[in-house]
């Protein structure tokens, strides 16, 4: 602790979230604290479908974070890089897990670049 007291704020790049944490707010979405079901195959589905979640937000995260390594190394953007070394494919806050979404109809391929075109580190 610095000598007046104070601490200084912890970078929110240096938080690491865990595989257990993002498991844990999945699970209690929608106010819920512990598996639904009533039968031991319930619960399981429900687990499962939990693990898959999570996997796909994770998966989402790393197709961002890499499309974003590709191009600062492009431009061999070496601070940028250091940076995304520190962010954690399994951070979840910037998803809306209360959300709509629709996975039929329209397939149209996700436009990554366009959806990092303003993001700077």
């Amino acid at each position: 602790m610095p000598a007046s007291g104070n601490r200084r704020p912890t970078p929110i790049l240096a938080t690491v979230p865990s595989y257990h944490q993002l498991r844990s707010a999945i699970a209690q979405v929608g106010g819920k604290k512990q598996l639904i079901g009533s039968t031991d195959l319930d619960v399981t589905i429900t687990n499962q479908c939990g693990q898959l979640i999570a996997n796909v937000i994770i998966a989402y995260n790393t197709v961002l974070l890499a499309a974003l390594l590709e191009r600062y190394r492009a431009a061999n953007n070496q601070e940028a890089i250091a940076l995304l070394r520190k962010i954690s494919p399994v951070a979840w806050l910037h998803i809306h897990l209360l959300g709509y979404y629709l996975f039929r109809g329209n397939r149209r391929p996700i436009n990554v670049e366009a959806m990092l075109a303003g993001v700077a580190l």
